[in-house]
């Protein structure tokens, strides 16, 4: 029995097939106007989000080639 389940393409709502992009897309923008405001440690926190969006990527990409 495979541990992965692939949805079916009816089984996919608009929020399922949007809620990581939308998310990565607030990770960014956090970082990216955090760290243009702010100096010290927002600067380092902006860094963090912005990173995670290329883990999340990176790893979505390794997940998908197992």
């Amino acid at each position: 029995m495979s541990r992965h389940h692939h949805a079916n393409r009816k089984d996919l709502s608009l929020w399922a097939v949007f809620r990581a992009p939308i998310m990565l897309f607030a990770l960014s923008l956090t970082g990216l106007v955090g760290a243009l405001l702010e100096d010290g440690a927002w600067d380092v926190i902006g860094s963090a989000l912005l990173a995670s969006t290329v883990l999340a990527t990176v790893w979505a990409l390794v997940r998908s080639r197992s």
